[in-house]
């Protein structure tokens, strides 16, 4: 296995090698892999997906830790709706089709779901995709306005350019004119450019007290699906509970 230290010996690590044909000097991708390798590292770099959701995908979502039968028979549906987005993306992303999951209840997995999604879409799918919550976007905006290398046009810009946007916790922020006037502006940009824009919410999109130009076009551009009404930090908390007494039985601690 090559480290990141070692020289391809035909591209010297610039990802590009030189051929002669027919007496006239050709170039083309050096079969090393570097250049996708760095791409696929700067598309993890940008997408800033929290540390503690870096390893989440799919396949490693515990639909278990759901102990109410609803809760059971819902999470099922909302795999097969993943599943079916998922299984349609390149359709979905020329249409500009994103998703809504919606749960009033803190702790039901929203979050670690859509990082699941998005981690999908950066390794499998070779997809750009930026992270962020509601809150992040409006702090970062207040801090432009105090910094002139950072202004608030270049910030939405590049909310409104990236090929997948998430935006976590939508509509936990208060509702202000100016809120309510960037917020317009990202989504508005993303419905014309017909760009990928993942939500997820404490409320249903009827609930959110935004200007109904904002959920018209979400609700135009996302499928909305309902995620299961309870918490399952309790349940993950007694499975570390577990964990700990049964390393500590075999480990031989008296």
């Amino acid at each position: 296995m090559k480290t990141s230290l070692e020289i391809c010996p035909i591209c010297k690590n610039t990802g590009w090698m030189v051929y002669v044909k027919d007496g006239i000097y050709y170039v083309r991708e050096c079969k090393c892999g570097i250049l996708k390798r760095d791409i696929h590292n700067r598309r993890i770099r940008f997408a800033e997906i929290p540390e503690i959701y870096k390893d989440a995908r799919l396949d490693n979502f515990k639909k278990s830790v759901y102990k109410e039968q609803k809760s059971k028979e819902m999470i099922i549906e909302v795999a097969m709706a993943i599943r079916y987005w998922l299984q349609n993306f390149k359709e979905m992303k020329e249409r500009g089709i994103g998703l809504y999951i919606y749960s009033a209840t803190k702790g039901s997995g929203k979050t670690r779901l859509i990082a699941s999604i998005a981690n999908e879409l950066i390794y499998k799918y070779e997809t750009q995709v930026k992270f962020t919550t509601s809150i992040q976007i409006l702090q970062e905006i207040k801090q432009s306005w105090k910094d002139k290398e950072n202004s608030e046009r270049k910030l939405l810009d590049y909310l409104e350019t990236t090929d997948v946007l998430v935006i976590d916790d939508f509509g936990t922020e208060g509702i202000k004119d100016w809120i309510d006037e960037k917020f317009y502006s990202v989504i508005n940009s993303r419905y014309t450019n017909k760009k990928i824009t993942l939500f997820t919410s404490n409320m249903k999109l009827s609930d959110l007290q935004y200007d109904s130009r904002i959920t018209d076009r979400i609700k135009e551009r996302s499928l909305q699906i309902p995620f299961p009404e309870e918490s399952v930090r309790d349940t993950l908390a007694l499975e570390l509970k577990t964990e700990l007494i049964e390393g500590i039985k075999k480990g031989g601690i008296q």
